[in-house]
């Protein structure tokens, strides 16, 4: 067999209007979403070992990490006893609303889909994807989605106009299901209008975008930690800034800005207030294949 190794991309994502439509009897949250990947990304390393599954990611390593999980789902389906090892390298916070584990276990999806010569199809891709978590179906797919059910049922969008944003995240993060608990207790149930985002989307302007923004889980993850109001509010009344929406469950607040110029100089303020800042833009294409390396035989 020929051992090879290929390094993925593994883009993480905001959401541009989130509304938890529902709650299911099984427990789960019903939601409506505009998702968006942006040009954060983690650095993915598989390779084929002789047996089981390693799975590297400083404190996040082993069984638990959902790229872990990806690779099992992935193995058993072929019903392999090959091994293979991922190596992650970090630099999608966690706990901050940005999908970065979705995104690891969507890249490592791809990855092995690749090293193993497309033994899956897309759609079949998809299944394992919806079954590992709702944010995973998305970053198989990336770029701009209409999402509903649990996060798992996506349908295109217009892609969005290039959108410079910064992405401050305070030190504390959020659970996501400690997010969605205090939702039920204080949260109200909402829609977001598909056609006015399909309109917004395809007009390519910014300021059609602004008044859509929206999340139904501000208000939970507020609670639960009151310095992101602050850190929305601060953001919203800096130069340039045309809107602020927090991302995700939290705990990360993005602004979005006119010019990347200012987008960087916002971006180096936050820093030295000790806050974690990110500053990139918006992107058409999630996760994002890198060259294979290393041949050899075995």
């Amino acid at each position: 067999m020929t051992v090879k190794q290929i390094e993925m991309f593994a883009y993480a994502k905001v959401n541009l209007a989130l509304a938890i439509t529902g709650l299911r009897p099984d427990g789960y949250h019903e939601l409506e979403s505009v998702m968006q990947s942006i040009g954060i990304c983690d650095r993915i390393r598989i390779s084929m070992r002789e047996k089981g599954i390693l799975c590297l990611c400083g404190e996040f390593s082993g069984p638990e990490n959902l790229a872990y999980k990806a690779a099992q789902t992935f193995l058993n389906g072929l019903n392999s006893s090959q091994g293979v090892e991922i190596e992650i390298e970090k630099n999608i916070p966690v706990q901050a609303g940005l999908g970065g584990g979705s995104a690891d276990a969507a890249a490592t999806l791809q990855g092995l889909n690749l090293l193993w010569h497309k033994p899956y199809t897309d759609v079949q891709l998809k299944a394992m994807a919806a079954k590992l978590g709702a944010d995973v179906a998305f970053c198989l797919e990336g770029g701009t989605q209409w999402a509903t059910g649990v996060g798992e049922e996506l349908r295109p969008l217009p892609p969005a106009p290039k959108l410079n944003l910064v992405l401050i995240k305070p030190q504390q993060g959020i659970n996501t299901a400690q997010a969605y608990r205090t939702f039920d207790q204080i949260g109200n149930f909402a829609h977001l209008d598909y056609v006015a985002w399909q309109r917004a989307l395809a007009s390519g302007k910014t300021e059609e975008i602004i008044p859509l923004l929206y999340n139904s889980l501000e208000p939970a993850s507020t609670k639960l930690l009151p310095e992101i109001a602050r850190i929305k509010d601060g953001l919203s009344k800096q130069e340039g800034c045309k809107g602020a929406l927090m991302a995700g469950s939290g705990s990360t607040v993005f602004g979005i800005f006119e010019t990347q110029e200012q987008a960087q100089r916002i971006g180096t303020i936050w820093r030295e207030k000790g806050y974690g800042v990110w500053v990139t833009q918006t992107m058409e294409r999630g996760n994002v294949y890198g060259k294979e390396t290393g041949t050899g035989k075995t």
